[in-house]
This record gives C-alpha cells, sequence and structure tokens, in this order.
C-alpha cells in the first residue's frame, strides 16, 4: 500500500511539474511576475526576486522528484538506474523548451535543474 501511494505521488509530482516546465512562455512569465509581486515584501526589487523565484522552482522542483522517486525505490525495491534517469529527464525536459511557444533551451536552467537533483541525492545519501 506504502509503494503504491508513494508511487502514485511520483508520478503525479513528475506530471506537475513537466506541465508547469511546459508553459507558454507569456503564462509562466505572468504567473512568476504575479508571485513577485505578492512576495514583494521579501525584497524591495521585484525583478531580482523574480529571477530568484524562477531559479528556486528548478532547483525546488527536481528536488522533490529525486525524494518522492528516492522513497518510491526504497519501499518498492527497485533498482537505482530510476534516479540516474531524473538526470538525463532534467536535460530532456529542458531540450524540449523549444518547441513550446515563447520557450528556450537553457544550460543555466539544466544546472540548476542538476544542482536540485545532486541536493536530493545527498539528503537521500545521509538518510539511507
Amino acid at each position: 500500500m506504502a509503494f503504491s501511494l508513494s508511487l502514485g505521488l511520483t508520478a503525479l509530482w513528475f506530471l506537475f511539474m513537466t506541465w508547469l516546465s511546459h508553459q507558454n512562455g507569456e503564462d509562466t512569465s505572468k504567473t512568476s511576475r504575479e508571485l513577485a509581486e505578492r512576495l514583494s515584501f521579501l525584497q524591495e526589487d521585484e525583478e531580482t526576486l523574480n529571477y530568484r523565484l524562477r531559479c528556486a522552482a528548478h532547483v525546488v522542483t527536481y528536488l522533490i522528484l529525486v525524494l518522492l522517486l528516492g522513497i518510491t525505490r526504497a519501499l518498492g525495491g527497485l533498482p537505482y538506474w530510476p534516479l540516474g534517469a531524473v538526470l538525463v529527464w532534467s536535460w530532456v525536459d529542458e531540450a524540449t523548451k523549444p518547441l513550446v511557444s515563447g520557450r528556450h533551451f537553457s544550460w543555466r536552467d539544466v544546472g540548476l535543474n542538476w544542482l536540485g537533483c545532486g541536493l536530493g541525492f545527498a539528503f537521500l545519501w545521509l538518510c539511507r
């Protein structure tokens, strides 16, 4: 039961983050600017806050994916290779952006995705 729940949550998170990642450029920009406006009490410069939120989104979404996948792997006694597949997906996710209106490939974003993966891997390693 725990494995099935974990697998379902992992799949839902993967679908959700991929859907978010492939929104058109205009919508994703509007959403992040609105969030920066709402959180403007954290920092006066909304542009800097917007930039930081967009960077954090990459790190956090991949960190959560690795953690969920690691939990699912442990509960199901699955092999480790799906964790490595997340690194590949984090590049593919960016590589498919040019297919979406107003989006582009960014090595910086791939690096942020990999940073999130690395933090997730480190946390899983520390918790083993």
